[in-house]
């Protein structure tokens, strides 16, 4: 990771020593980028090679939204930073309130060291900007810009505390 202690903290281990042989197999059959992240931290349980690959530094043990806003290569790789940034603070700012308390202290300790945290944690959404979009992401090795649509999964059966985030180009 490009910054020391933007791991994740001792907290969420238990979730991570959950993950099962089936859950990896599921999550390493997607050929393009896809993790398995805590819904209200956004904290990476695991990510697949094409995700390790498409996202320098977010990997599992990081967490997404200070990778997003400490870590310079989201802004090389999201091509339309400030929106998902924005979108992803007003996230974390609806579910941090259901979910552990003492992990969105710290992580909401380490993102208030970032330039733009107070202006996207005062902004505001609309419904169409929470509803499906497309993601364009800037492939770290080559350059090019590709749009990918952006999709949440959670599990029925067996249930898990995490979801499944995946990316699928448009194209």
């Amino acid at each position: 990771m490009s910054e020391p202690g933007l791991c994740f903290s001792s907290s969420i281990l238990p979730v991570a020593e959950q993950l099962r042989p089936a859950d990896l197999a599921v999550l390493h059959a997607f050929p393009y980028p896809a993790g398995f992240r805590t819904a209200g931290t956004c904290d990476v349980i695991a990510a697949n090679a094409a995700s390790v690959a498409m996202f320098p530094g977010l990997e599992a043990g990081s967490n997404l939204l200070t990778w997003m806003m400490l870590d310079p290569m989201a802004r090389c790789v999201l091509v339309d930073w400030e929106d998902e940034a924005r979108l992803l603070v007003q996230q974390f700012r609806q579910l941090a309130r259901v979910s552990d308390s003492h992990r969105a202290a710290e992580i909401l300790t380490l993102c208030r060291r970032a330039t733009d945290w107070d202006r996207l944690w005062d902004s505001e959404l609309t419904d169409t900007e929470a509803a499906q979009r497309i993601m364009v992401v800037r492939e770290p090795d080559t350059g090019h810009e590709r749009a990918m649509y952006a999709q949440t999964f959670s599990f029925e059966a067996p249930p898990r505390p995490w979801r499944l985030y995946t990316l699928v180009p448009v194209d």
